[in-house]
């Protein structure tokens, strides 16, 4: 399959209903250490299934192994594929970098200036909500934060700040433009990122602005 099979996939996940993208079995990953069935999409759009290895117990791998259906294993980085499929979890590869301004953490997307990096999908649309998956140092544990990244920006926006959920001090200057729902995450009646990400796509940006025309 070609560029459709991206284009059907990327349909799924604008649609998939709230509720099944925040029961995605996020423990299953912690313990994976086999190959699993799944799929790349390389740069030429060319979709290969087979099964796919990206991490051990305590360690996540900066290239995929991935085993065709003839048995054969290649090797792939983020700047050779578009995406993969693991189980139930896709990842993008995306153009990622992180730095600090004035012990303020910012987070960059600008094509051919920063580095490619798997980021784990966990929704699609105006607003897309990615994790990036990381291993504590100090006791091999898995984790991982979500990011905000609006359609064609070059930054992305931290959502959350560890135990203390939404870092919403700082979201309110990144939603400006919804002031609804500025309030919905400063009252707490949005506690999660794919909360968030479900009502912008849904109330704000491009939504908010056809509700707005079928109003007047």
């Amino acid at each position: 399959m070609h560029s459709k099979t991206v284009r059907m996939f990327k349909s799924a996940l604008y649609t998939l209903p709230l509720a099944g993208i925040l029961l995605l079995p996020l423990q299953h990953t912690f313990s994976q250490t086999g190959y699993i069935p799944g799929y790349v999409v390389l740069n030429s759009n060319d979709t290969i299934y087979g099964t796919v290895k990206d991490r051990n117990n305590g360690s996540l791998f900066k290239k995929i192994k991935f085993k065709d259906h003839h048995g054969k294993t290649h090797r792939f980085g983020p700047g050779d594929i578009l995406m993969y499929q693991s189980g139930p979890n896709l990842f993008e590869s995306i153009w990622y970098r992180d730095d600090s301004v004035l012990f303020i953490p910012k987070y960059y997307s600008r094509p051919n200036q920063d580095e490619k990096v798997f980021l784990k999908v966990l929704a699609k649309g105006e607003l897309s909500c990615y994790a990036m998956e990381f291993i504590h140092v100090d006791s091999d544990v898995l984790d991982q934060f979500e990011l905000f990244k609006r359609e064609g920006a070059s930054m992305f926006a931290r959502a959350t700040q560890g135990i203390f959920g939404l870092k919403r001090k700082a979201l309110a200057s990144y939603f400006h433009d919804c002031p609804e729902l500025v309030k919905k995450i400063n009252g707490q009646s949005l506690k999660t990122p794919l909360e968030v990400t479900h009502y912008y796509n849904t109330h704000c940006g491009n939504a908010q602005q056809n509700t707005t025309r079928s109003g007047s």
